[in-house]
C-alpha cells in the first residue's frame, strides 16, 4: 500500500508523462527529467508565409549604406530576431535555464522548429543557414511559401505552454512573441 505522498508522486508522475506525450505531438522530443527546472519560456512564432517574401521593410542596419535596397520581409525578421532577441537575451544573461520554443506559420501549416530548447542551442539552431543545419533541423531562414494560418499556430502555442508548465520554475511564466506582417489566412466564418 503507498502513502499520500506516494499517490502525489504518481500524479506528479502522470502529469509530467502527459506533458512528455504532448511534446511528442508536436512532434518534438521531451526535455530530460533531470534537467534543473528552467527560469523562463519563450516562444517564438514566425510568420514564414509567402508575403514574407515583399521587399518594403527598409534596411536600418548602421553598417548598410543610404541607399541600401529596400529588405525581404522575412530578411528583416531574421535581422531583428539576431540583433534585438537573441543578441540583446545573451546579454541579459540567457543560458540555458533559459527555454526557447519557436513555431513557423507557411503553407498554411505550423511547424514546431524547437520546443523547449536551452537558449544556446535554439539560438544556434535557430540562425543556421538551411545548408548547414545538423540532422535537418529546421531553422528560421527558410523561404517564405504559402499562406499563414493563425489557428494551427495558436494550438501549437498551447501545447507548447502546457508542456512548459513542469519544466520551468513554480513563478516563471512563458512569454509569447508573434512576429507576423498581416492578418490570418484562415477562413472566417
Amino acid at each position: 500500500c503507498g502513502s499520500a505522498a506516494d499517490g502525489e508522486e504518481d500524479e506528479e508522475g502522470e502529469e509530467e508523462d502527459d506533458d512528455d506525450q504532448m511534446l511528442a505531438d508536436l512532434g518534438m522530443t521531451p526535455r530530460g527529467h533531470n534537467m534543473p527546472p528552467a527560469n523562463s519560456h519563450t516562444i517564438l512564432v514566425i510568420d514564414n508565409s509567402a508575403s514574407m517574401k515583399q521587399r518594403d521593410v527598409k534596411n536600418t542596419d548602421k553598417r548598410a549604406p543610404a541607399d541600401a535596397p529596400l529588405m525581404r520581409r522575412c530578411d528583416a525578421l531574421t535581422a531583428t530576431l539576431t540583433q534585438h532577441f537573441f543578441e540583446a537575451q545573451q546579454i541579459d544573461g540567457a543560458n540555458r535555464l533559459d527555454l526557447i520554443s519557436c513555431v513557423r506559420m507557411e503553407e498554411g501549416q505550423a511547424k514546431v522548429l524547437c520546443a523547449l530548447t536551452p537558449f544556446p542551442e535554439a539560438r544556434a539552431q535557430l540562425l543556421a543557414p538551411p545548408s548547414s543545419a545538423q540532422g535537418g533541423q529546421a531553422t528560421l531562414k527558410a523561404g517564405p511559401r504559402g499562406e499563414g494560418f493563425y489557428l494551427a499556430v495558436l494550438e501549437k502555442v498551447y501545447g507548447l505552454g502546457v508542456a512548459a508548465r513542469k519544466k520551468i520554475v513554480q513563478n516563471a511564466c512563458t512569454t509569447v512573441l508573434f512576429f507576423s506582417d498581416g492578418r490570418p489566412s484562415d477562413p472566417m466564418e
